[in-house]
């Protein structure tokens, strides 16, 4: 053997138990992922997506801000499961808009946490009553809840919220200093769109779902919804409305992703407009309303 040879001499195997073995994998996976520690931050709760981000411009990091309704889900058909309800229990605040399953929920929770605060954000807002294209998923009061598609509605909701905030946790100094800034970038989002769909003032767009009665009431627009009475059309109400977007030179078929958008696709199709999806349930605001404000101001012509 060389002077640069090396022999190799295995040492002799030691062999563990099985369970030995086992436990010693289960240590090491413990140490390298340990489990979350439990949140501290009061809760509060919001119905959909929209109102976390509002919620959390106002009331800052040391609050956690929680959307009920999934994303995807339809909020006029949600039915949460007993596994969610009992998610909900330790919140502080719900923050609602009238959807169906609040009214069912509410009681219970009241009932488990009677220090719950409910605030209904309808109130004090100067609410749609529901037409031939306004939305009928609304319950019994038949007015239109898509009341945060208006910058101008939604500056007014930011008070409540500050409002039910101060009340439930008046330790937090900076609550009203949020909704003014809030309050200021939503008032400057108003005036970008308003400048944007000025010229197309009296336009008309084809909804999949009547989500854009109060976009369109401030701005100046025609929604022609295709679901018809929270329904999908018969025959001869999509005929219906495709004949008045005929008429009214409608250029815009909006598609919204928790509804069935056959319909409006149909009706595009006819007239050769485009189709373009928005989500009026995501959860960036101000991304949202620009978009739709885009969408709308690119597609209309003379």
């Amino acid at each position: 053997m060389t002077a640069s040879t090396l022999i190799y001499k295995p040492k002799t195997a030691i062999i563990l138990p099985m369970r030995t073995v086992l436990l010693l994998i289960l240590l090491a996976g413990c140490h390298k992922a340990p489990l979350p520690e439990p949140t501290t931050k009061p809760l509060v709760l919001v119905s959909i997506a929209p109102y976390r981000s509002l919620v959390e411009r106002v009331a800052g990091a040391g609050i956690e801000v929680r959307a009920v309704v999934p994303m995807g889900a339809n909020p006029h058909s949600f039915e949460p499961t007993s596994q969610e309800v009992a998610r909900m229990e330790k919140a502080s605040i719900w923050f609602c808009i009238g959807e169906p399953f609040e009214a069912k929920i509410a009681p219970i929770l009241q009932k488990r946490n009677p220090s719950l605060v409910v605030i209904d954000l309808r109130v004090g807002i100067p609410l749609i009553e529901e037409g031939e294209h306004a939305c009928h998923h609304c319950g019994m009061d038949h007015f239109d809840r898509h009341i945060w598609l208006s910058p101008q509605l939604a500056s007014l909701q930011v008070g409540q919220i500050e409002k039910a905030l101060t009340g439930v946790f008046p330790e937090q100094g900076h609550l009203v200093k949020n909704r003014d800034l809030l309050q200021q970038e939503l008032a400057a989002l108003d005036g970008e769109i308003r400048a944007l769909l000025a010229p197309l003032k009296d336009r008309s767009i084809i909804v999949s779902h009547p989500a854009f009665g109060y976009f369109c009431k401030d701005y100046h627009l025609e929604q022609l919804s295709v679901e018809y009475e929270g329904k999908d059309p018969r025959p001869k109400q999509l005929e219906h409305t495709m004949h008045r977007a005929a008429v009214e030179g409608a250029t815009l078929a909006l598609a919204l992703p928790q509804y069935n958008n056959k319909g409006a696709q149909m009706i595009a199709d006819k007239l050769h407009v485009p189709v373009r999806w928005i989500d009026p349930y995501s959860p960036d605001y101000f991304e949202t309303l620009r978009k739709l404000a885009h969408l709308i101001a690119e597609t209309q012509h003379d």
